[in-house]
């Protein structure tokens, strides 16, 4: 376990990106590394923080269970999952018995890392560090136990703030401990919708200052609400038209704290699976939001201050690629399981505990993987377009800062 942890952790955050996401990263990677030292410039802005407010696109969650022991029988709290689903590395072992801290022994007795007697059912066990667990059972009528450690390798970027965190050199460590790096944090918060993304902004405006970068996706939310609504198409456009003008005056706001501003404008979930009974209504909300936010509500703010990027292009069919699956889900959530082993409710919790374990396995495109797949699931964005968000507004704001 440790040394899979230590030989993980001596890869650089360009180098894990391309190991966990393969060929596709390797590309965009290489933009971030070749923005960073191209162009003629002299000098380029280095933030003492990066700052992130936002919905599920930029937000970090933690698993907490009675069942998750944390080695003293103490339940323990798993740290650092996102909503693009999570990296792990499973190593699994078959010992005669188990003991703390290797888990493995030879010793002749059977106890839990807690002293607790192993029982025929699985337990877990919570490793130290806020990173792995182990489920520990014992085959029934010997002696034999099996152990599986699940690492849950949060360092490894999957939303675009952690592209635009690490590009910059930091990192989101309160929320995961293998990230060492410091100088990131996010209040963004699942489900939040762009009035509430403005009451993170107030709460936290006094953090801001002119070596501030912050980070803003809002507005998902509130598209899929109004989606969903009785509203006519209209009504419902006049609404998030409303909202985007509230959510453009607080990012002015943040600008006239002398911070920078990094806004990805929402994905088009047009082309997401949940839209698949009304493109048209959907693409039309979108562009409702999208549209009054960045153009009209920010038009006329200095490129100096604000880097926005639409990911429209990555998903509108005529100037998408046609390598990537826009139809199938990377998660396959009818087979997800918490971290202790039980089933989530929701979609939300499906895809936050949504692992390489539950991966679909085939889709539209024949290659199908997390290299191709667009969607996490039927809303929101998988590893692959978070990457190329994250790439791309930090080339933007690389460039205009």
């Amino acid at each position: 376990m440790s040394r899979v942890a230590t030989r993980q952790s001596s890869l650089n955050p360009s180098q894990r990106l391309v190991r966990r996401l393969g060929v596709v990263a390797l590309a965009c990677a290489s933009v971030v590394l070749a923005s960073c030292g191209g162009g003629d410039r002299k000098s380029y802005f280095t933030p003492d923080r990066v700052i992130s407010f936002g919905d599920e696109n930029s937000a970090f969650a933690t698993f907490s269970s009675a069942s998750l022991e944390d080695g003293s029988g103490n339940p323990a709290t798993l740290k650092g999952l996102t909503y693009a689903t999570q990296s792990v590395i499973a190593i699994q072992e078959t010992c005669n018995n188990i003991v703390s801290p290797s888990l493995c022994s030879t010793v002749a007795t059977n106890p839990f890392d807690s002293g607790v007697a192993v029982t025929d059912a699985t337990r877990y066990m919570f490793n130290g560090s806020a990173s792995s667990v182990t489920a520990i059972a014992r085959d029934a009528g010997n002696s034999t136990q099996r152990t599986t450690t699940i690492l849950y390798s949060c360092d490894t970027p999957r939303s675009w703030v952690q592209i635009v965190a690490s590009a910059y050199g930091k990192g989101f460590s309160s929320d995961c401990s293998l990230d060492t790096r410091g100088g990131a944090v996010s209040y963004a918060v699942a489900g939040h919708k762009s009035d509430q993304v403005i009451a993170q902004i107030n709460a936290h405006r006094g953090e801001l200052n002119s070596k501030t970068v912050v980070t803003i996706m809002a507005g998902q939310n509130d598209i899929v609400e109004q989606f969903q609504s009785a509203n006519t198409t209209d009504a419902a456009a006049a609404e998030l038209r409303a909202r985007a003008d509230r959510m453009a005056a607080a990012v002015k706001s943040v600008i006239d704290t002398g911070a920078k501003v990094v806004l990805a404008l929402t994905p088009d979930i047009s082309q997401a699976p949940i839209a698949a009974s009304d493109r048209t209504r959907m693409e039309a909300l979108v562009k409702a939001y999208n549209d009054r936010l960045y153009i009209t509500g920010l038009g006329n703010v200095s490129g100096r201050s604000l880097a926005g990027f639409n990911p429209e292009s990555l998903t509108k069919p005529g100037t998408r690629s046609t390598a990537y699956d826009y139809t199938t889900t990377l998660c396959n959530a009818s087979n997800v399981r918490r971290p202790d082993g039980t089933t989530p409710v929701g979609d939300d919790e499906k895809l936050l505990y949504c692992t390489n374990q539950y991966f679909n396995t085939s889709g539209t495109v024949s290659s199908f993987s997390i290299s191709t797949a667009v969607w996490a699931d039927s809303k929101r964005a998988a590893p692959l377009l978070h990457n190329l968000i994250g790439v791309t507004a930090f080339n933007r704001a690389r460039e205009q800062f």
